[in-house]
């Protein structure tokens, strides 16, 4: 029952992501190449939109956390892992104002993906080891 639960949510989650990246025509203003929002796209955003998607990938992550711990066979130091791990309790505000810092004092790096950003300035600072207990680069 609560592994139907869990499916229906990440399905849910996917969805309304999908429509609303589609409804507000963020997508089609720029020709993506790859599956991975970056700063070129980010800068355009509104606010809500910004905070939707950060929404949207802490939830991908609490329900990956979810799932290994109905099935600990999966439990592993993963992406989802190592950003519980990194940024903790941190507010999803508070995170797209740090996205949003980063692109205004960085405009050459807009080309770098939003969770790259997050990955380098909020988790990486934050983690003794990478993913998969590999070392820090």
């Amino acid at each position: 029952m609560k592994e139907n639960r869990i499916l229906w949510i990440f399905n849910a989650v996917v969805i309304c992501i999908l429509l609303a990246a589609l409804s507000s025509g963020v997508l089609a203003k720029e020709d993506i190449k790859a599956p991975l929002l970056t700063g070129k796209t980010w800068i355009n955003m509104s606010q809500d939109q910004k905070t939707a998607y950060i929404w949207g990938a802490g939830d991908i992550i609490d329900l990956e956390q979810e799932i290994m711990e109905i099935y600990p066979e999966l439990k592993r130091e993963s992406f989802a892992a190592k950003a519980v791990e990194g940024i903790g309790d941190v507010k999803i505000n508070d995170i797209v104002s740090i996205v949003d810092s980063f692109y205004k004092e960085n405009p050459d790096k807009t080309n770098l993906s939003v969770i790259r950003v997050v990955w380098d300035t909020m988790i990486k600072p934050n983690i003794k080891s990478g993913i998969a207990g590999k070392p820090l680069r």
